[in-house]
């Protein structure tokens, strides 16, 4: 009995001992950021940044969990040996996450609208080439689609809350799950005439049948840093510390603008280069 114990207590100090090098990769899926599943798993520009840390860090055992994104957030917070790639930052979570430097830029949130209906939108459009989104939304002529539960960032949660408490005609709220991929749909059905969203969704949910144009929104036209996040521990400190020294690396940036820029219309190179270079310039 004796021999059992002490085997027991061995092999639960060996456990212990071993998942100290384990990280879990928490993630969800959001076409095409991330997909585990169907025609382009494993294809998306945040999958090609996961495989770039495993095999750049091979004395680690990462492996990835796939969950609902809200699943995630809460796993992450109640802590243990957990990094995310694709948790923006925010004041909030940096209560329980601690960020890296960033390891490449996005476009943001933009204007999706049916290409034949270009000429609508016109008179919308600034001297930068950007939409004027307040605008817009003033205009009851037009009707945009929008997640029921899903935030669009300060600037145009603000500009939505008037319109959404007043039961303004011009909105229509879709609740189904996939709503980027609804609300596409529902747009080349004509069913609204605007949405929200990013240009590698619009790439992504685009169809034969629907031709579509993406527009930055004047004002919220400013990219978005991608980080690497993880728990606060010293389960984490290792890998973390990294992590943090891989993502300065050019290959890092390399590696996410091939992959990135591979669900970007052509239309957008050139601008998302050119802002790209601007960043850096004004950073170094």
């Amino acid at each position: 009995m004796k021999m059992c114990r002490w085997l027991y207590i061995g092999l639960a100090w060996f456990s212990s001992w071993v998942s100290a090098e384990e990280v879990v990769w928490l993630g969800a899926d959001f076409p095409p950021m991330s997909m585990s599943q169907g025609e382009y798993a494993h294809q998306g520009y945040i999958d090609a940044m996961y495989k770039f840390l495993k095999e750049s860090l091979p004395q680690y055992q990462f492996s990835e969990k796939t969950v609902p994104w809200a699943r995630a957030m809460h796993t992450a917070q109640m802590g243990g040996p957990y990094c995310l790639i694709s948790a923006f930052y925010t004041p909030e979570r940096a209560k329980f996450l601690r960020f890296t430097e960033p390891y490449g830029y996005f476009l943001p949130l933009g204007l999706v609208v049916r290409a034949e209906d270009k000429a609508k939108f016109a008179e919308f459009i600034t001297a930068s080439d950007r939409i004027n989104i307040e605008k817009l939304l003033a205009d009851e002529k037009l009707i945009i689609g929008l997640a029921g539960d899903r935030s669009y960032g300060p600037l145009i949660d603000g500009l939505l809350a008037p319109l959404l408490a007043s039961d303004a005609p011009n909105v229509h709220k879709a609740y189904q799950d996939e709503s980027s991929k609804i609300l596409v749909n529902m747009l080349g059905h004509k069913r609204f005439d605007y949405m929200f969203g990013y240009p590698s969704e619009m790439v992504f949910y685009e169809a034969p049948t629907i031709k579509l144009l993406f527009y930055q929104i004047d004002g919220s036209d400013k990219l978005l840093e991608g980080r690497l996040s993880c728990t606060k521990g010293p389960v984490t400190d290792a890998v973390f510390a990294d992590v943090s020294k891989l993502v300065t690396r050019q290959e890092s940036f390399s590696v996410f603008q091939g992959a990135y820029e591979r669900w970007l219309p052509e239309y957008l190179l050139g601008p998302y280069r050119q802002q790209l270079a601007q960043l850096r310039k004004a950073k170094f």
